[in-house]
């Protein structure tokens, strides 16, 4: 009903609305015989993984919010069922069995359980396992890069490799390179392939960004040139084969912090990294929303040789799309708000012909 208000036509509801909410997505399909996913994990801090350590440094406030955090997380990787996952914003507490990471693939295991699955989730490491107690990183920020897979699916070859250098460690989180080979019928190898976990400098600015890491007010905010220069040296460190796996099927993946024609991702496409996204012919695709506006921040980069054999790329907008109030802090229920950042999900032919 129009009315005038305060001199003003204005509207007067007659009843109240009924609001439909916008239908949620379904998980993600991709073809090809072997997944691989990569997911910001928003803090995911355990505590000192015995039921104390509350409130985390960058997490959970309590126990009880650790294990709605967790229940969410798992959720969502559960139900995308990738044969690898690369994982950011995960605490760095090391590889033993109060670590944060073990406690995920433990939990994954449960799940599996539940519905019965394999449980067999295993973690990648830069040290042979079970890793001494002291043994952290990659990297010494509080929080790190991490790689999981399914045991019966993937075998990991030798040790994790990290890169340690330039902007890679006062800055961005270390990246951490693990070759894999699918396992097929008789135990039969596939060819060997590298995924490598990434999370490069936040656009935040902060008081120490100074010269070209100051925002120039070309809308990359600050630090580009820091995320520039990391993404030239992970793809000279990539050439030099860190992992020994002699093989030319590799993938960049994870938290760039930067869109995909910011200078970052130019830089990689200039060295012949080629976009997932783009290669499947996936228009418009976004991870992120920042004052409203989408984005992409979450990245997947394939080598020519493994870009042939990519047969699909999605995204699952369990986050971008889902208001704070969804997440663990205000109990949402479901994979919904796990995260701020919607998790890539990827389909290759890798297994053994």
């Amino acid at each position: 009903i129009a009315w005038p208000v305060g001199g003003h036509d204005g509207i007067v509801l007659a009843a109240a609305p009924t609001l439909q909410p916008a239908p949620r997505p379904q998980p993600p399909q991709v073809a090809g015989d072997l997944r691989i996913s990569a997911f910001n994990l928003e803090n995911l801090f355990n505590g000192d993984g015995r039921g104390g350590g509350f409130p985390t440094p960058r997490g959970a406030r309590t126990q009880a919010e650790y294990h709605a955090q967790l229940a969410k997380l798992v959720e969502t990787i559960h139900t995308l069922n990738p044969d690898v996952a690369a994982l950011m914003e995960l605490e760095n507490d090391g590889y033993g069995p109060d670590s944060t990471l073990a406690d995920l693939v433990a939990a994954l295991d449960r799940a599996d359980a539940a519905d019965g699955g394999a449980q067999d989730w295993r973690f990648a490491a830069p040290c042979k396992q079970p890793c001494a107690a002291g043994v952290k990183g990659p990297g010494d920020d509080q929080i790190r890069v991490g790689l999981i897979y399914r045991g019966q699916r993937v075998a990991a070859r030798g040790l994790a490799a990290t890169l340690q250098q330039g902007p890679f460690g006062p800055l961005a989180r270390v990246p951490m390179a693990q070759a894999f080979t699918a396992i097929g019928a008789g135990k039969r190898p596939g060819p060997a392939f590298v995924v490598v976990a990434n999370h490069f400098k936040s656009k935040g600015c902060g008081k120490n960004a100074a010269g070209l890491d100051k925002d120039q007010g070309d809308g990359a905010s600050c630090w580009n040139a820091a995320r520039t220069d990391s993404a030239q040296r992970l793809d000279a460190w990539l050439k030099t084969d860190p992992t020994g796996s002699r093989g030319e099927l590799t993938m960049i993946v994870g938290d760039l912090n930067a869109h995909a024609q910011e200078q970052p991702l130019r830089a990689l496409y200039a060295a012949g990294w080629l976009d997932a996204f783009a290669v499947a012919k996936v228009e418009a695709p976004y991870s992120y929303v920042y004052d409203g506006e989408l984005g992409r921040l979450d990245h997947a980069l394939l080598s020519p040789s493994l870009a042939a054999r990519l047969r699909g790329a999605a995204e699952w907008h369990t986050n971008a799309d889902e208001p704070e109030q969804a997440g663990y802090r205000d109990g949402g229920a479901g994979p919904w708000r796990s995260s701020d950042h919607d998790p890539v999900l990827l389909g290759f032919d890798l297994m053994p012909r």
